[in-house]
């Protein structure tokens, strides 16, 4: 069963960016969870990067984020000619929308799936259509195909989701790669695939070759902690590569952003450290919460979504204000249709203390 909608941006409640400007808790210190950053933020070089590139303000970035493009491409082992750069991979989804989708159309994607699919739906007057999905929250591949009909354009699948943070199997992938008709675009958005241990993950990138509807997103906000500086990049199919790169902003990607997104990439040995580390205290959140007698779902990301009781005292929007109250924010997930979760960043070791200690009380 399809449900068409009539989409509503998603905006971060109070329990995201608009906390910030909070004063934290007398004597505390104010700990966001809220937006899936990366606690053990960016690696030092990218930092000077940014820092050394920023003291030539005058000079234009490269339109083409040519340096950047044959980075990604020599780390990837693919041709950068296939790699289009933007202001965060969120305009790249717009820019994929913008190309593909007119009124009249239809955009597909899982229900639980990434709330900014149905938005760059809504932004081309497209209709946005979200296919059911199975009862632990995974997209489900039947359920995409059977929704898809005449009128579908596009098909979006994050994957891990957000905010789910589960997977889609690389043997569902490739059922979903394989049968869906090849006049549809298929967008597989690896916002987190540097978080994934599973070996039945996939970051998609192989099925780009030989196709020519399959788009891959990525980001350097997430796992690389660059998230202030909104680098995304997209690998696809050389023609649709040169469609997106008529309709993307000239300039789009800042010069200090390139500069620390290059750096970033270098450092793999950060990265690796972040992608351990989180591996470390995601696994404790998940272990603690459970002991509370709370059921998060098994992610794979730099974040939980946990469920609440659904009895008058223990609500997922009263854990929200009693967390807030004791100076953690973290993301309720209402806007996805999710009322009985909040979605919680992994934070670090004595963050996810205060998380563990504060629900403790909670739920007594």
């Amino acid at each position: 069963m399809t449900q068409p909608i009539v989409p509503t941006p998603y905006l971060p409640d109070t329990g995201a960016l608009g906390m910030r400007k909070l004063m934290p808790p007398p004597g505390g210190t104010l700990i966001d969870l809220s937006l899936n950053e990366s606690s053990w933020g960016a690696s030092p070089a990218a930092v000077e990067a940014a820092r050394a590139r920023a003291e030539v303000p005058s000079r234009y970035p490269d339109p083409m984020s040519t340096a950047l493009r044959e980075a990604i491409g020599a780390h990837h082992a693919i041709d950068p000619e296939q790699v289009i750069c933007g202001n965060g991979s969120e305009e790249l989804l717009d820019v994929i929308a913008r190309c593909y989708a007119r009124p009249g159309d239809e955009v597909l994607f899982p229900r639980w799936g990434f709330a900014q699919f149905g938005v760059v739906a809504m932004r081309v007057g497209a209709t946005a259509v979200k296919a059911e999905e199975t009862a632990g929250y995974v997209t489900d591949v039947d359920a995409l195909l059977a929704a898809v009909t005449e009128r579908t354009r596009i098909v979006f699948v994050a994957n891990p989701n957000n905010p789910t943070g589960t997977i889609l199997p690389e043997a569902e992938v490739t059922r979903l790669v394989e049968t869906l008709p090849p006049h549809i675009v298929l967008v597989l958005d690896s916002a987190y695939a540097e978080y994934p241990e599973d070996p039945e993950y996939t970051d998609g990138m192989a099925y780009v070759a030989g196709r020519q509807n399959v788009v891959v997103t990525r980001t350097f906000s997430k796992g690389y902690g660059l998230a202030a500086l909104r680098v995304g990049w997209a690998y696809g199919p050389p023609a649709m590569i040169r469609v997106m790169n008529t309709v993307r902003g000239v300039g789009n990607v800042n010069a200090v952003a390139q500069e620390a997104a290059l750096a970033a990439l270098a450092d793999q040995p950060f990265l690796s450290r972040v992608r351990r580390e989180t591996a470390v205290e995601r696994t404790r959140l998940f272990q603690g919460l459970g002991a509370l007698g709370l059921a998060p779902l098994r992610g794979t990301c730099n974040f939980l979504l946990i469920r609440f009781p659904a009895d008058t005292n223990h609500t997922a929007a009263a854990a929200r204000r009693f967390l807030l109250d004791r100076g953690i924010v973290v993301n309720h997930t209402a806007p996805y249709g999710l009322d009985g979760f909040v979605r919680c960043s992994v934070g670090l070791p004595q963050e996810v203390d205060a998380v563990l200690a504060a629900l403790g009380d909670f739920m007594v």
